[in-house]
């Protein structure tokens, strides 16, 4: 009886110091950062650059602003600057807290910049501005709010 209690104790024994060998920080895995804002020096400017997996997880969609002339108005409502305007997908406009209007713009890959802009006229669909995105830039139109919040510091942990 002697033996078996001795054999179950080393048995035991090495269960936990096995156990516990697995607890150590060997097998460490690293989780790359979604996102990473990048400051341009000088600037309040500044880039995100999205991982591809992060991009992914945000779903993003991107637009081409294209140049058209302003709508007609609305019954009832102002009409708008006369002459050509940029259009871009209403989605694409981003409002801060204090109210200001901003679009996200593509400088690279996976690289995005906000600008600001000046709506003329809204639709259900489409925002004409009077400044921002020059035509023929490409705008984030889904997943734009993410990329504020990876801006502002909300998402800083996507």
């Amino acid at each position: 009886m002697n033996k078996r209690r001795r054999l179950i104790a080393a048995t035991l024994s090495t269960s936990v110091a096995l156990a516990a060998a697995g607890c150590g920080g060997s097998t460490h895995v690293r989780v790359q950062a979604a996102a990473r804002l990048i400051h341009t020096p000088g600037s309040s400017s500044s880039k995100i650059v999205l991982s591809a997996v992060g991009a992914q997880r945000i779903g993003l969609v991107t637009a081409t602003a294209r140049r058209v002339s302003a709508p007609k108005p609305a019954k009832g409502k102002k009409a708008p600057s006369a002459g050509p305007s940029v259009i871009i997908p209403a989605s694409a406009v981003i409002y801060d807290p204090s109210g200001k209007t901003y679009a996200f713009v593509v400088v690279g890959h996976l690289t995005y910049q906000e600008v600001p802009v000046q709506v003329d006229n809204m639709t259900a669909t489409s925002a004409y501005l009077r400044s921002g995105p020059r035509a023929g830039a490409s705008v984030v139109s889904r997943g734009a709010e993410e990329l504020y919040g990876v801006q502002t510091g909300v998402l800083a942990q996507t």
